[in-house]
């Protein structure tokens, strides 16, 4: 398998966080044109208050500087090393799908239960990203 293939989940991981800045940038332009908040609020954050779609969008934008750091960190030990495998790379492919669908529950219907288990099984395919390297490390 060729190295670079780990690097491909990164990237799409990359355009997931980037389409949720967007989104999230567009939604205050729109939000402050319409005068549903004012762009006071922004900052310090704590002068009024800004619609419930907003602070959705805030904290999903957020939430890819999170978690997903640890996904960036373990491609980048998985490609240096030189461990990168079918394993690995499915682990991050599922990390990222997983990841898409906790984008699509959050902005969606924001069921919590569906959420949170969209959110356990990414960290789940995480580990599983992680325990493939640490098995080539152990095992070269």
């Amino acid at each position: 398998m060729a190295s670079t293939a780990i690097i491909y989940p990164a990237i799409a991981m990359f355009a997931l966080t980037l389409g949720a800045l967007l989104v999230l940038g567009i939604s205050r332009y729109k939000a402050i044109a319409r005068g549903d908040v004012r762009m006071s609020y922004f900052r310090t954050y704590d002068t009024g208050t800004q619609p419930a779609r907003l602070q959705i969008l805030s904290r999903h934008a957020q939430n890819h500087f999170e978690v997903p750091p640890l996904f960036y960190i373990g491609v980048l030990f998985v490609f240096v090393t030189d461990s990168v495998s079918s394993a690995a790379v499915s682990f991050a492919w599922l990390f990222v799908a997983m990841r898409c669908v906790h984008a699509y529950i959050h902005l969606g219907s924001n069921n919590v239960r569906h959420r949170f288990y969209a959110f356990i099984i990414s960290l789940i395919f995480l580990a599983g990203l992680w325990l493939t390297l640490l098995i080539s490390l152990i095992s070269s």
